[in-house]
């Protein structure tokens, strides 16, 4: 259905857009919300998202499933140990990108602080951005890492980093534009920027449709695929360079899905849907659930 079109594109001011999809927020609100397609940019973004200021009453993601060494309940245990595994894999992925094995890290929307955590254990610098005061106090006592508040980016110097982290966090960023500027001027001339993201060329969210887990309305703003980023990026000055899968992020956005359409041992039937698309992508990165994208200054 083709949108007034006198109303534009935030990201590039693109008209004619059409309407992508009605997603619920199934997490807190079950409110309804409308996701339009640009036809210029390819990027589908959501409407009627809440206010910056009122963005925590939407952000109920339990602390114990972020903060948990000791976790209980199947799903719960799952994530801890994938997180183990992922923590090095992204360590692994940041160093052979970035042609380096220590240097000054920026990670962007730092939750707990984990990561960041495992790279300074591993000799890295890292400066932490975290918007949610909870999360920035935990890690100052669990590691003894100090996070900065959003608004204290502004005391870092231009050239600071030879590698800047967003790990599923730029998707709900209200100002994608204005961050990517920012972190150009961030940025050393041969670091990297490195983002994770849903993939809405998935092959679950084609199967699962407007009960896609990767959706997450409104907490996600912003609905990407591996062109529609790089177009974006690439009129903020950077390159893509390498993208490649999360391997286990179509296990879990599946079970969320299927818990979304109200199944009946929705973990079970997640693990399973989960084994197909992971094995389907396999040899088509593209139709991964979450991809990793690699940026460099052009």
């Amino acid at each position: 259905m083709l949108i007034d079109n006198n109303y534009t594109c935030p990201l590039c001011g693109g008209k004619g857009l059409t309407e992508h999809a009605k997603c619920t927020d199934f997490m807190v609100s079950y409110e309804q919300f409308t996701l339009l397609r640009c036809p210029n940019c390819g990027v589908v973004h959501t409407t009627g998202a809440p206010d910056e200021s009122l963005t925590g009453n939407y952000d109920k993601i339990s602390l114990k499933l972020k903060q948990s060494d000791n976790p209980s309940g199947l799903l719960n245990v799952l994530f801890y140990h994938v997180r183990r595994v992922m923590l090095n894999r992204k360590a692994r992925l940041v160093e052979d990108m970035a042609c380096r094995d220590t240097g000054s890290l920026l990670n962007y929307g730092a939750k707990t602080g984990y990561f960041s955590n495992f790279m300074e254990n591993r000799g890295w610098n890292v400066t932490s951005i975290e918007k949610y005061h909870v999360e920035r106090q935990f890690s100052l006592e669990m590691f003894h890492h100090r996070m900065l508040d959003v608004p204290e980016m502004d005391v870092l110097g231009e050239q600071s980093f030879d590698v800047i982290t967003l790990w599923h966090v730029f998707e709900h960023n209200y100002h994608p534009k204005e961050l990517l500027d920012r972190f150009y001027r961030l940025l050393r001339p041969q670091g990297v920027l490195i983002m994770a993201c849903p993939n809405l060329n998935s092959s679950d969210a084609a199967f699962y449709g407007d009960k896609w887990a990767g959706y997450d309305v409104p907490r996600h703003l912003w609905h990407f695929n591996p062109s529609s980023l790089a177009n974006l990026a690439g009129r903020h000055g950077f390159i893509l360079m390498h993208h490649e899968m999360l391997p286990y992020d179509s296990f879990y956005i599946s079970i969320l899905s299927e818990k979304n359409r109200g199944s009946r041992f929705y973990i079970l039937k997640g693990m399973l849907r989960g084994l197909r698309f992971w094995a389907g992508s396999l040899g088509h990165r593209g139709q991964s659930s979450s991809i990793v994208y690699v940026f460099r200054k052009k």
